[in-house]
């Protein structure tokens, strides 16, 4: 089988969460979805377009979070390139039809369509002079501008022609994209792609990697606090401690739940008290002063996760910390175990 795919749009989107600016909305939601595709693939691929007086695939511009994943592990993802010679133009009888269904997606979705594209323009100007080694569009799609639909949607979302053409010539890849990546591949897509609803604008499913446990909600919940260092170095601890269990070569919800509890502690997975924590450790202050500490460890190891708890006891949510202390993991308890085969 053929190693699944994902788009550089998406792994911009990931990048947005650890730079300065505007962050891609879809951004936190395409980190944990990348996040069990590395971690249970064994090789990926990324779409690479690439102008044809520019063929190479030593591209200063591309996405800073491909370039610290391949840091690590040169060999787990490989460029798809295209090479973009002539800009094929769109016959009008499929354009339009599919530019307004494009439309109607843009307009109900404005808010985030406009911060994506604002997030776009950023990174067109940035200094890496992304369009040298890439082209701004793939299509000839520039009799758009004489389109009412298209006039339209650009008075009532206040945004330029040129970033329109941009957006939908981004859409229009996908299924050019999609037979790149070749029949029966995994294809993760930027949402602005997957969620279109015009007939050429599609792609067929391919099956995606099997993923035992799942760590996509849980990455998408703490992505936003971690620097690209964390969130890379994260997803390379995971992928070691699934290969090293052999869990990757399992069935999904193969995973009771003393395994699930012991990989979120591992890892660091964001958790909470469950109800005998909360019971037990605020009555016996646990949970607020720090008479019973000697008698359970060393006193710093303790205390850095005692402050933790302090501070979320109200909630339950204890953060990533405490999770790896051994002796509070009896108090603690993790969203991942939900997906444990012996929870009924």
């Amino acid at each position: 089988m053929l190693p699944p795919v994902v788009d550089i749009t998406s792994l911009y989107a990931v990048e947005s969460l650890f730079r300065p600016g505007t962050r891609d909305p879809w951004g936190e939601k395409l980190a944990g979805r990348l996040a069990d595709l590395f971690i249970f693939s064994d090789k990926g691929r990324f779409t690479m377009p690439l102008r044809a007086e520019a063929a190479t695939v030593a591209d200063p511009s591309l996405p800073v979070v491909l370039a610290e994943l391949q840091r690590r592990d040169s060999g787990v993802f490989d460029p798809l390139p295209y090479v973009v010679n002539e800009r094929p133009r769109l016959n009008n009888e499929y354009l339009e039809p599919a530019f307004r269904s494009f439309a109607t997606w843009a307009s109900n979705n404005k808010g985030a369509f406009k911060q994506w594209l604002t997030f776009h323009r950023e990174v067109r100007t940035t200094p890496r002079d992304i369009t040298y080694v890439r082209p701004n569009s793939v299509f000839d799609i520039s009799a758009l501008v004489d389109v009412e639909e298209f006039q339209h949607l650009r008075v009532a979302l206040n945004e330029s022609s040129e970033d329109l053409i941009y957006a939908f010539d981004i859409v229009l890849r996908y299924p050019l994209y999609g037979e790149l990546a070749g029949s029966g591949s995994y294809f993760l897509a930027h949402p602005i792609r997957e969620q279109q609803n015009s007939p050429i604008i599609a792609v067929e499913p391919g099956k995606p990697p099997n993923v035992p446990v799942s760590f996509s909600q849980a990455v998408t919940g703490m992505v936003s606090s971690m620097t690209i260092d964390e969130y890379t170095s994260f997803l390379h601890e995971a992928r070691g401690l699934i290969r090293d269990r052999k869990i990757d070569q399992l069935q999904v919800g193969a995973i009771d739940r003393d395994t699930t509890r012991e990989l979120a502690s591992q890892l660091g997975l964001p958790a909470r008290l469950n109800k005998a924590g909360r019971t037990v450790g605020i009555a016996a202050g646990i949970v607020g002063m720090v008479g019973a500490v000697p008698a359970f460890g060393p006193a710093a190891a303790i205390a850095g996760g005692l402050i933790t708890i302090v501070s979320a006891a109200w909630t339950g949510s204890v953060g990533r910390t405490p999770g790896r202390v051994k002796w509070l993991r009896w108090a603690l308890e993790w969203d991942l175990e939900h997906q444990a085969s012996d929870i009924l």
